[in-house]
């Protein structure tokens, strides 16, 4: 079964309301702090379903569903040109991609 990365965003981190709420969704599904600051507004999940469920599940029990978004981390958005995912390539190449196949990354 392919495993995929995925960047799970909240609205105003730490400052939105359900931040709390967002935090408890996240480390159910073992996010990874992008930064030594931990999870405020951003995670990095490593999971094998798909977009939807995810966002799905980091979403659970807010108010404010929009507040979250999620965007799945492939080789071109890991591309240090132009890649919106580059400021993470070192935490995926370090942390996930010796931990497992993610076939969207090699």
């Amino acid at each position: 079964m392919s495993k995929y990365i995925y960047e799970v965003c909240l609205e105003l981190g730490r400052s939105n309301p359900e931040h709390h709420k967002f935090y408890t969704n996240v480390l159910e599904l073992k996010a990874k702090e992008p930064d030594f600051g931990g999870i405020n507004n951003m995670c990095i999940i490593s999971h094998h379903m798909d977009c939807k469920t995810i966002y799905m599940l980091c979403s659970s029990g807010l108010k404010n569903k929009s507040a979250v978004t999620v965007e799945e981390i492939t080789k071109e958005t890991l591309n240090p040109e132009n890649g919106i995912h580059k400021i993470h390539t070192d935490l995926v190449e370090n942390y996930f991609l010796p931990n497992g196949s993610y076939p969207n990354i090699r």
